[in-house]
Protein backbone atom coordinates (compact mmCIF):
# COMPACT_ATOMS: atom_id res chain seq x y z
CA UNK A 1 0.00 0.00 0.00
CA UNK A 2 2.85 2.39 0.76
CA UNK A 3 4.32 2.26 -2.80
CA UNK A 4 1.00 3.28 -4.40
CA UNK A 5 0.59 6.11 -1.91
CA UNK A 6 4.09 7.38 -2.73
CA UNK A 7 3.46 7.18 -6.46
CA UNK A 8 0.18 9.07 -6.06
CA UNK A 9 2.00 11.68 -4.04
CA UNK A 10 4.67 11.96 -6.77
CA UNK A 11 2.01 12.34 -9.48
CA UNK A 12 0.16 15.01 -7.54
CA UNK A 13 3.42 16.92 -7.07
CA UNK A 14 4.37 16.84 -10.77
CA UNK A 15 2.15 19.71 -12.01
CA UNK A 16 3.30 22.12 -9.32
CA UNK A 17 6.95 21.16 -9.96
CA UNK A 18 6.45 21.81 -13.69
CA UNK A 19 4.86 25.18 -12.97
CA UNK A 20 7.79 26.10 -10.73
CA UNK A 21 10.23 25.07 -13.46
CA UNK A 22 8.38 27.30 -15.93
CA UNK A 23 8.48 30.20 -13.48
CA UNK A 24 12.19 29.64 -12.88
CA UNK A 25 12.84 29.46 -16.62
CA UNK A 26 11.03 32.76 -17.12
CA UNK A 27 13.01 34.33 -14.28
CA UNK A 28 16.27 32.97 -15.76
CA UNK A 29 15.36 34.43 -19.17
CA UNK A 30 14.78 37.83 -17.57
CA UNK A 31 18.09 37.63 -15.71
CA UNK A 32 19.87 36.54 -18.90
CA UNK A 33 18.40 39.51 -20.80
CA UNK A 34 19.44 41.94 -18.07
CA UNK A 35 22.93 40.45 -17.81
CA UNK A 36 23.42 40.60 -21.56
CA UNK A 37 22.49 44.31 -21.74
CA UNK A 38 25.04 45.07 -19.00
CA UNK A 39 27.73 42.97 -20.61
CA UNK A 40 28.17 39.23 -20.36
CA UNK A 41 30.58 36.35 -20.68
CA UNK A 42 28.89 33.28 -22.14
CA UNK A 43 29.75 29.95 -23.72
CA UNK A 44 29.51 29.29 -27.44
CA UNK A 45 26.41 27.08 -27.10
CA UNK A 46 24.59 29.90 -25.29
CA UNK A 47 25.66 32.30 -28.02
CA UNK A 48 24.30 30.04 -30.75
CA UNK A 49 20.94 29.73 -29.00
CA UNK A 50 20.51 33.48 -28.43
CA UNK A 51 22.51 35.01 -31.28
CA UNK A 52 19.68 37.19 -32.61
CA UNK A 53 18.92 38.58 -29.14
CA UNK A 54 22.40 39.85 -28.26
CA UNK A 55 22.62 43.64 -28.19
CA UNK A 56 25.76 45.62 -28.89
CA UNK A 57 29.17 44.15 -29.58
CA UNK A 58 29.88 40.43 -29.69
CA UNK A 59 33.46 39.17 -29.41
CA UNK A 60 34.43 35.53 -29.82
CA UNK A 61 37.29 34.53 -27.49
CA UNK A 62 39.14 31.50 -28.88
CA UNK A 63 40.30 29.84 -25.68
CA UNK A 64 42.37 26.70 -25.06
CA UNK A 65 42.25 25.07 -21.63
CA UNK A 66 45.96 24.24 -21.84
CA UNK A 67 47.03 27.83 -22.68
CA UNK A 68 48.29 29.84 -19.67
CA UNK A 69 47.47 33.19 -21.33
CA UNK A 70 43.94 31.96 -22.13
CA UNK A 71 43.48 30.76 -18.56
CA UNK A 72 44.55 34.13 -17.16
CA UNK A 73 42.25 36.06 -19.52
CA UNK A 74 39.37 33.66 -18.80
CA UNK A 75 39.80 34.14 -15.05
CA UNK A 76 39.97 37.96 -15.38
CA UNK A 77 36.90 38.15 -17.62
CA UNK A 78 34.86 35.75 -15.47
CA UNK A 79 35.74 37.69 -12.30
CA UNK A 80 34.83 41.08 -13.80
CA UNK A 81 31.48 42.17 -12.35
CA UNK A 82 31.45 45.32 -14.51
CA UNK A 83 31.68 44.11 -18.08
CA UNK A 84 31.10 47.08 -20.39
CA UNK A 85 27.44 47.61 -21.25
CA UNK A 86 26.43 45.96 -24.50
CA UNK A 87 29.56 43.78 -24.72
CA UNK A 88 29.09 40.03 -25.00
CA UNK A 89 32.26 37.94 -24.85
CA UNK A 90 31.75 34.42 -26.13
CA UNK A 91 34.17 31.73 -24.94
CA UNK A 92 34.93 29.39 -27.85
CA UNK A 93 36.94 26.20 -27.30
CA UNK A 94 39.94 26.48 -29.63
CA UNK A 95 40.46 22.71 -29.92
CA UNK A 96 36.82 21.72 -30.49
CA UNK A 97 35.84 24.33 -33.09
CA UNK A 98 38.09 23.81 -36.11
CA UNK A 99 35.37 24.88 -38.57
CA UNK A 100 34.88 28.15 -36.72
CA UNK A 101 38.64 28.70 -36.56
CA UNK A 102 38.82 28.14 -40.31
CA UNK A 103 35.91 30.52 -40.95
CA UNK A 104 37.70 33.36 -39.14
CA UNK A 105 41.27 32.40 -40.04
CA UNK A 106 42.26 31.73 -36.43
CA UNK A 107 45.66 30.03 -36.18
CA UNK A 108 46.53 30.65 -32.53
CA UNK A 109 44.62 30.39 -29.30
CA UNK A 110 43.96 33.51 -27.25
CA UNK A 111 42.50 35.19 -30.33
CA UNK A 112 39.49 37.48 -30.44
CA UNK A 113 37.03 38.13 -33.27
CA UNK A 114 34.42 40.87 -33.13
CA UNK A 115 31.38 39.75 -35.15
CA UNK A 116 28.23 41.47 -36.36
CA UNK A 117 24.66 40.22 -35.79
CA UNK A 118 25.02 37.76 -38.68
CA UNK A 119 28.30 36.33 -37.39
CA UNK A 120 30.45 38.12 -39.97
CA UNK A 121 33.93 39.21 -38.90
CA UNK A 122 34.26 42.89 -38.07
CA UNK A 123 37.75 42.85 -36.49
CA UNK A 124 40.29 40.28 -35.28
CA UNK A 125 43.16 40.53 -32.76
CA UNK A 126 45.16 38.55 -30.18
CA UNK A 127 46.42 39.06 -26.66
CA UNK A 128 43.70 40.90 -24.73
CA UNK A 129 44.00 40.22 -21.00
CA UNK A 130 40.61 41.42 -19.68
CA UNK A 131 37.23 42.87 -20.68
CA UNK A 132 38.49 46.46 -20.60
CA UNK A 133 41.26 45.57 -23.06
CA UNK A 134 38.76 43.72 -25.27
CA UNK A 135 36.45 46.77 -25.28
CA UNK A 136 39.35 49.03 -26.24
CA UNK A 137 39.96 46.89 -29.36
CA UNK A 138 36.41 47.10 -30.71
CA UNK A 139 35.90 48.56 -34.17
Amino acid sequence: MAPSENSMGDESMAPSMDASADDMSSDMDSMDDAAMSKGSYIGYDDYMSSMANLPGNVVLFFHASWCPDCQAADKAIAADDNLPEGLTIVKVDFDDNQDLRKKYGITTQHSFVQVDGDGNEVKKWTGSKNAEDIASNLA
